[in-house]
């Protein structure tokens, strides 16, 4: 491959990955309080002092009512609250269990009455409606997250209970490290995998994969999520579906934890249908999900005693798992590998003639080719390389099934046993620095390792499968809420993540080709020392023998910064938010779908090349032993770092015309910087003045004008293309209680 198709490539290949990765803007988590104070004629009553106290962490956030008698409490940790509200000449208002979920707004109508400050009014039992946004979604609160039974324990497959929700990948990919298929929702009959997954209101997703989720948490670590399904508010953003927020718990002033095991065995598993059929006990299935999860007050006996102030979480979960993935293989047996075809028969008994490639001829208008003799390559034919790759071949272990041909399906690989092992580690800290000041810091890592044998070749540099996959996760936020005054609070909050894939077969990494005979003037071009892949087709890619080494050696790094500074500001009957989403991105990758690749078919050794469906004659085996390979290629790729950024600035301002009508207005610009290349190692345009470089082999001094523009090369901009300037996008909703019910 030369370098100019390279960067061709490669620049479709930005194209595409720009395309595939469409996540929404990260938004907040917390809850919000809102609502007017009124006097017992129905007045507005400014001054008023609003409190409102986590009962489980004794936090407190107060705000004091403006002149139309409007409050706000936002940046709240979910949770149960009490919220109170004083003012010297009337009796003190009380309403407890209030129960905030993540992202939610409620609304809490206060009507003070009359009397000496010290007399109290309590309301119990009462849940405040979201009366003040036109967003819809979904809480799936603690409750559903820690009990309900979950496949695999996986938090984000609760998503199936709310309305609107359609998953569209596969049941037995749901675990917590199948990032790609747990990616596969639509939301609203939005595009599939057009979503945005966050994490304490960080970005959650990779780009790997077209969008993949990147941390999974452990269930025992999530507090709740909600799941946006009409995006009203302008802190929304670039999205084709749906918003999946999660918040994890957060410690309280008392110690809990929980410790468990869920487990599978042998014992407790029905028999699969292809033991039954060959007479093969149940294999050995083991399943082990397990961990604990600790949270409470930060307390060191006699140096600091945390509560009310530094609290904490931690997880740890791992997941081992041995699952069976029985097959069945063909392989040649010892007649064929000395190149005996003699017994080579379909299922109705007819031989299967294999001709010389040596002897083709054109006779009479008729291309001819001799048979071997007896059906069998004489010795001295038999290539030396193919000799050399004789003794990585499996060796059959079963006979074919009735009713098949008598060389085919003669080599069961079972149990077959995949391995995955699976550690998840999450951690949070919340420190409240003054009633005005909060702050938390999350971090959390996971790692899955799977080892999977997919050719049945179990030991030496010809093995095929997942040895190992691999995927990593870090990440981490950091948040800071600061109440400035009664009106204004301002919240900082910037997060870092890497999502990792490496998907390879170790045992055939910096393997030799010389010592199979090919020449070192090959090998020393080779871009990676592998074992080579031999593929073994009947026509196209229908496997005729299963092949040997593995193609591919694949890595993707998706790394994501963000920066996230917002305002909630209270002016009158306003509630005006605004912000800034900053996201920076690097996407590495690492792609050879070829190493060194090559196809063996039936052609060469048929009886006429161009008659592939001719089910009589030839064999990719044969065709192998005569060294006639049908194609052959290796890919030399240069592994870009790709990288774009996104900002993007908005306001909202929720304008509480009456006690039951509230207008939402918005305003967002969504500003897309071009994908990039950190090298600058990408095309630019087609340049129709430029001299070709074929130019140089041609006689008489002839010239070819037309080729590749690179950017940043004679003037050309570092972008391929231009900025997109215009996604300014308005919003409008109407939020209207009828009633204090509904």
């Amino acid at each position: 491959m030369t370098f100019l198709s390279m960067r061709c490539k490669m620049s479709t290949l930005c194209a595409l990955a720009w395309l595939l990765a469409v996540p929404v803007a990260g938004q907040e988590f917390r809850a919000t309080i809102t609502g007017q104070v009124t006097d017992p004629a129905g007045l507005a009553m400014p001054g008023v002092t609003i409190t409102a106290l986590n009962v489980q962490t004794n936090e407190v956030a107060s705000t004091v009512s403006s002149a139309e008698g409007v409050y706000s409490l936002p940046f709240l940790k979910p949770g149960l609250y009490t919220v109170t509200a004083e003012l010297e000449g009337f009796r003190k208002h009380t309403q407890d269990q209030v129960q905030l979920e993540v992202g939610r707004t409620v609304t809490i109508n206060i009507a003070l009455q009359i009397g000496l400050l010290t007399e109290q009014v309590t309301v119990s039992g009462e849940s405040p409606l979201e009366s003040a946004k036109a967003d819809r979604g979904m809480v799936i609160d603690n409750l559903r997250v820690t009990e309900l039974p979950l496949n695999a324990r996986n938090p984000f497959m609760l998503s199936y209970l709310s309305p609107g929700i359609t998953y569209n990948g596969p049941a037995i990919y749901q675990r917590p490290f199948d990032n790609g298929a747990i990616a596969d929702w639509s939301i609203n009959g939005g595009q599939n995998r057009n979503n945005e997954f966050l994490l304490d209101g960080a970005p959650n997703n990779s780009i790997q994969g077209g969008n993949n989720i990147a941390y999974v948490p452990p269930v025992d670590a999530v507090q709740e999520f909600k799941i946006v399904t009409n995006s009203y508010d302008a802190q929304y953003g670039r999205t084709a579906g749906g918003v999946i927020n999660v918040s994890l718990k957060s410690g309280t002033n008392d110690l809990h934890g929980s410790v468990y095991e869920f487990a599978r065995r042998k014992a407790f598993d029905s028999n699969e249908y292809f033991f039954k059929l060959n007479n093969r006990e149940k294999p050995d299935h083991k399943l082990d999900q397990y961990g604990f999860q600790i949270d409470g007050p930060v307390t060191i006996p006699g140096l600091y005693d945390g509560r009310n102030k530094t609290f904490f979480m931690f997880n740890f979960e791992g997941y081992n798992e041995a699952t069976p993935n029985p097959a069945t293989y063909t392989a040649p047996d010892a007649a064929q590998l000395r190149g005996d075809f003699s017994n080579l028969r379909d299922a109705q008994g007819r031989l299967i003639v294999i001709y010389d490639p040596a002897t083709g001829r054109n006779v009479n208008g008729v291309w001819t080719r001799d048979p071997f003799l007896n059906n069998q390559i004489p010795a001295d034919r038999i290539n030396p390389m193919a000799q050399q790759f004789l003794q990585y071949f499996l060796q059959p272990n079963t006979a074919p099934p009735a009713g098949t041909d008598p060389w085919r399906n003669n080599f069961v690989f079972a149990p077959n046993l995949a391995f995955d092992d699976f550690h998840n580690y999450a951690t949070k800290v919340d420190q409240v620095l003054s009633d005005k000041t909060k702050m938390f810091f999350r971090y959390a890592y996971n790692k899955r390792t799977e080892t999977r044998y997919t050719n049945g070749i179990t030991t030496g540099p010809a093995q095929d499968g997942q040895l190992p996959l691999e995927r990593k996760n870090h990440t981490g936020v950091a948040d800071w809420v600061r109440t400035v005054s009664s009106s204004l609070v301002v919240n900082v909050r910037a997060g870092l993540n890497q999502y990792l894939e490496l998907a390879r077969s170790d045992p055939g990494l910096n393997f030799n080709p010389a010592e199979l005979g090919f020449p070192p003037s090959l090998v020393n071009q080779l871009p990676n020392q592998v074992f080579p892949r031999l593929n073994f087709n009947t026509t196209g890619t229908t496997v005729e023998y299963q092949p040997l080494g593995r193609a591919t050696r694949n890595s993707e790094t998706t790394t994501g910064f963000s920066f996230q500074p917002n305002f909630s500001w209270l002016k009158g009957r306003h509630n005006v938010r605004g912000g800034l989403d900053m996201r920076l991105t690097w996407y590495t990758r690492e792609i050879n779908n070829n190493l060194f690749v090559m196809t063996f078919d039936r052609r060469f050794t048929q009886r006429a090349f161009d008659q592939p469906s001719d089910a009589l004659s030839g064999n990719s085996f044969a065709s192998f032993l005569l060294g006639a390979a049908a194609s052959g290629s290796i890919d030399n790729n240069f592994y870009p770092t790709l990288r774009w950024n996104y900002y993007a600035p908005w306001v909202q301002d929720d304008w509480q015309l009456t006690n039951r009508l509230t207008v939402n207005l918005g305003l967002r610009w969504d500003l897309n910087t071009p994908v990039f290349e950190e090298d600058d190692r990408l095309n630019y345009n087609f340049d129709t003045q430029a001299v070709n470089p074929v130019s140089s082999r041609l006689p008489g001094g002839l010239q070819v004008r037309g080729g590749l523009g690179f950017v940043t090369v004679n003037g050309n901009p570092q972008y391929p293309y231009q900025y997109d300037k215009n996604n300014i996008q308005p919003r409008l909703g109407l939020a209207y209680m009828l009633n204090d019910e509904t």
